[in-house]
C-alpha cells in the first residue's frame, strides 16, 4: 500500500483519503503545483515521500513538474481506458498495450497538442512495491484535454448509482465505506487530498475512487461466479466501474486556462 499524505500529519481516517490509480496521484498533485497551492518541490517531495522515488529509477520527478510547468498551457489527461477500449489513448502499439494493461495512462501536453504519454512497466519482480514510468514521446498528435473542473461529476455518479442502489448491498459495495488498503486495484495509491482541492471536488474523487474498487472486485467475484445472476450483476458493475472511471480521471485531470498559463 502506499499513502501519499499532503500535509506532515498522518491523515485521520482512511475516509479522508481518495483511491486513485498511480498516474492519478502524479496527475493531481501537479494540478495543485500548476495552480500554486503547493510548490513544484512539495508536490514531488509528497509524491517521492512514502516508498523512495515516484515513478522508479529512471523518473524525475521535480524535473518532469519543471519540464510541464515551461509549458504556456500545460494539460495532464488521466485516461483510464475501459478493457478492449483505446478511446483517449496516444502512442503506438506499445504505449497503448501498456496502458491497456495497467488500465491508466497520462496524457501531457501544451493545450490540445499532446507532448508525451506516460504509462506504468509491469513490475520487475513479483512483490515490486515501487512502479516504474515509462515515457512514450508523441510531439505534436492532437489530443482531447479534460477539463479540470469537476462540477456535475458527482452529480453524474449519483444518477449511475441510483438505478442500481437497493442491489448495491447485494454485490457487498457500499460507497460511503473508505476503500481498505488490501482492496485497492493494482497500481493504485490511497491519496490524501492536496490543499487548494474543493471539498466538492475532492468528495467526487473520493467517490468515484471507491465506486471503481468495489466495482472491480465485484466484476471478478461474478465473473467467477456460476450464478444465474451474475451476468446481470456483470452488467451493472461494468457500468458503474465505467462511470466512476470517467468521473475519477475528470477529477484528476488538470487543464490550465490559456488566460492563466504558467
Amino acid at each position: 500500500m502506499r499513502i501519499i499524505a499532503a500535509t506532515s500529519h498522518a491523515p485521520s481516517s482512511l475516509g479522508d483519503l481518495i483511491a486513485a490509480p498511480y498516474l492519478g496521484a502524479l496527475s493531481l498533485f501537479a494540478g495543485a503545483a500548476l495552480r500554486r497551492d503547493i510548490s513544484l518541490e512539495e508536490a514531488a517531495d509528497l509524491l517521492d515521500a512514502e516508498e523512495g522515488t515516484f515513478g522508479g529509477a529512471h523518473f524525475d520527478t521535480l524535473a518532469w513538474l519543471l519540464e510541464v510547468r515551461a509549458f504556456s498551457s500545460p494539460a495532464l489527461t488521466l485516461v483510464m481506458p475501459e478493457p478492449g477500449r483505446i478511446a483517449g489513448l496516444v502512442g503506438g502499439p506499445q504505449a497503448v498495450m501498456a496502458a491497456l494493461a495497467g488500465g491508466q495512462a497520462l496524457t501531457v501536453g501544451d493545450g490540445v497538442h499532446a507532448s508525451h504519454q506516460l504509462t506504468i512497466a509491469s513490475p520487475r519482480y513479483e512483490g515490486a512495491t515501487t512502479l516504474d514510468l515509462v515515457r512514450t514521446n508523441v510531439p505534436g498528435t492532437s489530443t482531447h484535454v479534460a477539463g479540470s473542473e469537476a462540477a456535475h461529476a458527482r452529480e453524474r455518479l449519483y444518477r449511475a448509482l441510483s438505478g442500481s442502489h437497493e442491489r448495491l448491498r447485494e454485490y457487498d459495495m457500499i460507497p460511503e465505506e473508505p476503500v481498505r488498503p488490501d482492496a485497492l486495484p493494482k497500481g493504485w495509491a490511497l491519496i490524501e487530498p492536496p490543499r487548494g482541492m474543493p471539498a466538492t471536488h475532492a468528495h467526487a474523487a473520493r467517490l468515484a475512487g471507491r465506486v471503481v474498487s468495489l466495482a472491480e472486485a465485484g466484476i471478478t467475484q461474478a465473473t467467477a461466479s456460476g450464478e444465474p445472476s451474475a451476468q446481470r450483476a456483470l452488467e451493472e458493475l461494468r457500468f458503474l466501474a465505467r462511470e466512476g472511471r470517467a468521473v475519477l480521471a475528470q477529477t484528476l485531470s488538470y487543464a490550465s486556462p490559456r488566460s492563466t498559463a504558467l
